[in-house]
């Protein structure tokens, strides 16, 4: 219900609907999506996602893909200080992941890490009981 707040925002410049009498210019591209939230709740941080998303575009190949959505969710990233839990502790992006679930592979990447991160789940025994260590591929 609250993206119907926002349907008149687009990819492309501004148009003027606001009165033929009054002639305005565009002063900078983006402008399009003027009005499109910015802070850090969550109502704010899914509109913004979605409108990325869908205004977004990516290659067709999977390395394509994948760093566009790690581009999608940069989007709304929350970097550490700007949301207050409580006196000295903040919210804050620590990881952000996805699965080719066709194909068995995930990829992440954390905070204090950048590179996007790729594990092959079908390289592991999974049914095994003993905890082992992955040692991670970048995605490029």
């Amino acid at each position: 219900m609250n993206l119907n707040n926002y349907m008149s925002l687009h990819e492309g410049a501004s148009q003027n609907s606001f009165s033929e009498k009054i002639e305005f210019k565009n002063y900078s591209l983006g402008l399009g999506a003027l009005g499109l939230p910015g802070d850090f709740s969550s109502a704010s941080r899914f509109i913004k996602a979605t409108f990325v998303k869908y205004k977004s575009k990516s290659g067709s190949s999977e390395n394509e893909s994948v760093n566009q959505f790690f581009h999608i969710l940069d989007s709304v990233a929350m970097p550490k200080g700007c949301v207050l839990v409580r006196d000295g502790e903040y919210e804050y992006t620590r990881y952000a992941s996805c699965c080719n679930a066709d194909k068995g592979i995930y990829y992440y990447k954390t905070y204090d890490d950048f590179n996007i991160k790729k594990i092959d789940m079908n390289s592991f025994d999974l049914d095994n009981k003993n905890l082992f260590e992955v040692k991670n591929s970048p995605l490029n």
